[in-house]
C-alpha cells in the first residue's frame, strides 16, 4: 500500500466561536476514524502560525470574524499560500458571500447546519476535496513574459489548459482546448471582450490550470488572428496616449467632426508635450478594469455613463452615426471620454511646455 495513503489528511478549522472549535474537532475525529489531523485556530494571526508550522491539506474558514473575517483571509492566502485548498464554512450563505468566496478562490462554500445530516454533508465534502490529488501548474509573473506569449506556446503545442490572470482588482480565465482558445471570462466579461481586456493588463500574475470544460464556448476565431488583434489593441491603446495634443474641442461621431478654432488655444499649448495624470478603463457594462492615479473613480464612471446616455439620445435626434468620443483640451491639458459598447475610457493629461509664450 503507498505510504501516501496512511498518511492522516490535514485540516485546519479557523473560527471565533471556541465552542464550535472543540465540537467539530471532536465530532469529526470521531467520525474519519483517525484518518483525519485537525488543527482549529481562532483568528487569521494563529491560523498563519499554523501553516507556517506544517501544510495542511484543506482550510477551513468561517466569514464572520473580527480584526480579519473570512473573505479577507481567503484573499490574503491566496498570495502567501498559492494552491492551498481553502473552504468556506460559514452561517451566513447567502449567493452574493457564495459568488465572492468562490471568485476570491475558494474550492468550496459551505453552510454551517446544526443537523446532523448536515455535518455528515460538510464530511463527506471535506473528505472528498482532500483526496483530490493536488492540481500540478505553474505559477508566474507578468514581468518579462506577456500573456500572449504563455497563450502562443500553449497553442502551438496544441495544449488544453487554464490560464488564471489576476490583478490587485482584476481576475479572470482564458480556456485553450487542443490549442483553440475557445473562452475567456473576466468579472461580468466573457468571450473576445474578456479575452482583450485580460491581454491588455501589464502587470499581475498568473496560474496555468489543467483544462476543464467551461460553462459555454464564447471564442470561435484562430489563435493567432485573436493575438494579432489583441496586440493592435494593445499598441492603438498606448498611441492614442502619446498622441500629439490637438488645440481643439471635439465631438466626434462616424461622420462628424466639430472643433473649434484653433487659434483660441493660446501658443503655449502648441508646443506642449503631453503627461498622462490619470487613466481609467472600464467594461461597456460600466465595470471597472483598470484605473492609475484616479481622483475620483466612482465620479469618472459616472462621468462616462452620462456621456453614453447624453450619446444615445443625439445619436437618435441626428443621423450622424455612432458617437465615439469626446476630446477636451486647454492650456493645462487635455481629457479624452471615449464611449464604445465593449469599453469607456477616461484619459487626463497634462501640457508640459517645451517653449515660452
Amino acid at each position: 500500500m503507498p505510504t501516501e495513503s496512511l498518511r492522516p489528511k490535514k485540516f485546519l478549522f479557523v473560527d471565533d466561536d471556541t465552542n464550535f472549535l472543540a465540537g467539530i474537532r471532536q465530532l469529526f475525529s470521531e467520525m474519519s476514524k483517525g484518518t483525519w489531523e485537525i488543527f482549529t485556530a481562532e483568528n487569521h494571526s494563529q491560523a498563519l502560525g499554523v501553516l507556517r508550522q506544517q501544510p495542511v491539506d484543506v482550510v477551513v474558514l468561517d466569514l464572520e470574524m473580527p480584526v480579519m473575517d473570512g473573505l479577507q483571509f481567503l484573499r490574503l492566502l491566496s498570495k502567501t499560500h498559492p494552491g492551498q485548498q481553502v473552504v468556506i464554512l460559514t452561517g451566513r450563505a447567502t449567493e452574493e458571500n457564495r459568488n465572492l468566496c468562490l471568485e476570491s478562490g475558494a474550492a468550496l462554500f459551505l453552510e454551517k447546519l446544526i443537523a446532523p445530516e448536515g455535518f455528515a454533508v460538510v464530511f463527506d465534502s471535506l473528505e472528498a476535496l482532500a483526496n483530490t490529488a493536488p492540481q500540478e501548474g505553474f505559477r508566474g509573473m507578468m514581468r518579462r513574459v506577456g500573456l500572449q506569449e504563455v497563450l502562443q506556446m500553449e497553442c502551438l503545442g496544441r495544449k488544453s489548459s487554464i490560464l488564471e490572470i489576476f490583478t490587485g482588482k482584476v481576475r479572470g480565465r482564458i480556456f485553450v482546448a487542443e490549442g483553440s482558445i475557445i473562452h475567456a471570462e473576466s468579472g461580468s466579461l466573457q468571450g473576445e471582450v474578456a479575452l482583450y481586456g485580460l491581454l491588455g493588463l501589464r502587470g499581475g500574475e498568473f496560474n496555468l490550470r489543467p483544462f476543464s470544460e467551461p460553462s459555454s464556448r464564447t471564442i470561435t476565431g484562430q489563435y493567432e488572428f485573436l493575438l494579432m488583434e489583441a496586440a493592435r489593441l494593445s499598441d492603438e491603446g498606448a498611441a492614442a496616449l502619446d498622441n500629439p495634443v490637438p488645440s481643439s474641442i471635439l465631438a466626434e461621431t462616424s461622420g462628424i467632426q466639430q472643433s473649434v478654432d484653433d487659434q483660441q488655444v493660446p501658443d503655449v499649448a502648441l508646443s506642449a508635450a503631453p503627461r498622462i495624470q490619470e487613466v481609467l478603463l472600464g467594461s461597456g457594462s460600466g465595470e471597472l478594469l483598470y484605473e492609475c492615479n484616479c481622483e475620483s473613480i466612482e465620479g469618472r464612471l459616472t462621468l462616462l455613463q452620462r456621456i453614453e446616455q447624453h450619446a444615445a439620445r443625439v445619436s437618435n435626434m441626428l443621423p450622424a452615426g455612432r458617437f465615439n468620443r469626446i476630446e477636451t483640451t486647454t492650456t493645462e491639458g487635455r481629457i479624452v471620454c471615449q464611449v464604445q459598447p465593449e469599453m469607456r475610457l477616461f484619459v487626463r493629461s497634462a501640457s508640459v511646455p517645451t517653449a515660452s509664450i
